[in-house]
């Protein structure tokens, strides 16, 4: 189990774009001051549960429980609380006596979001990976999933996404070079389908980080620190053009993040860590152009 609890600061909490003007009906309308870039700080919680249950068969067939969840009190700007969790159950089982290590995982996943206070997004599905260790460094997990999504919002027409089928296909891979230091990395693609064609979309997703542990400063303290340096890059394109925001252009997105986790472990279960992250998003949508810096750091416990 992993939990945090702290502080985090964003220079622009609301997402609002960097222009200070939105789209409406392809016409541009300046935002008002209320309704503009906003900085905040929030305080938050988060946690994550990993359980294996070992089944003890012949086949070495294991149960994994994963559960995630978050939740956030902004200072100021109430109506961007947010509270979420995830959770994931399902048999990992070998493969076939031929391909030792190779195993394949069939599963359940659903979670559900609120933000202000009222419920945003509940999704249902399932899936299935592969762990392939292809050598003793290195290791490839293949994955499809599809949920069902739901979104309960005001302004269904303005919005982003709605509700309808999200199908997944990607592969996650590691490779340890030494004890010290390693590199993870992630990509994936997303078909979304919705009722209406401009919020159906397509979504490339490529994620690559690099920990690498080293000593403490004090001899006193048992475990090594880690840094890890990250880069993400989403790429989104939507079937047609919204007609109620510009009729004549189609959306497509390119986000940009950038970022640094420090994890400095005081003893072998309490620690601190601090994230720093730069997300900027480019889009041929005025409304959604945003650049965004954020700081997070709090006290951690692994049990």
């Amino acid at each position: 189990m992993f939990a945090q609890t702290g502080l985090r600061f964003q220079t622009n909490a609301t997402y609002a774009p960097s222009g200070g003007l939105v789209l409406f009906e392809g016409q541009d309308y300046g935002l008002l001051p209320s309704q503009g870039i906003k900085s905040d700080g929030n305080a938050f919680g988060l946690f994550g549960v990993s359980h294996d249950y070992d089944l003890q068969d012949q086949g070495g067939t294991v149960l994994e429980t994963r559960l995630v969840g978050y939740a956030t009190k902004q200072f100021q700007l109430d109506d961007l609380n947010v509270a979420l969790f995830d959770a994931s159950f399902g048999p990992r089982i070998a493969l076939a006596p031929g391909l030792p290590g190779v195993t394949i995982k069939p599963y359940v996943v659903g979670g559900d979001s609120w933000v202000g206070g009222a419920p945003y997004l509940a999704s249902v599905g399932g899936g299935v990976s592969l762990g392939i260790p292809v050598a003793p460094r290195l290791t490839f997990e293949p994955n499809v999933e599809w949920r069902r999504v739901d979104f309960n919002i005001s302004a269904p027409l303005l919005s982003e996404f709605n509700s309808g089928g999200w199908l997944s296909s990607g592969v996650a891979s590691s490779y340890t070079f030494s004890d010290q230091f390693k590199i993870d990395a992630r990509a994936y693609y997303r078909r979304g389908t919705a009722t209406e064609s401009f919020q159906s979309f397509n979504q490339w997703v490529g994620e690559v980080a690099l920990p690498y542990q080293f000593a403490p400063p004090f001899a006193s303290i048992p475990v090594s620190w880690m840094a890890s340096p990250f880069a993400r890059i989403v790429k989104t394109g939507f079937d047609a053009a919204n007609p109620y925001i510009d009729p004549m252009v189609g959306r497509a997105d390119t986000e940009w993040v950038v970022g640094l986790v420090l994890s400095t472990p005081i003893t072998q279960t309490f620690g601190i860590s601090t994230t720093l992250e730069y997300d900027h998003t480019e889009s041929t949508i005025i409304n959604y152009k945003q650049q965004n810096f954020s700081i997070l750091s709090g006290p951690t416990a692994r049990f």
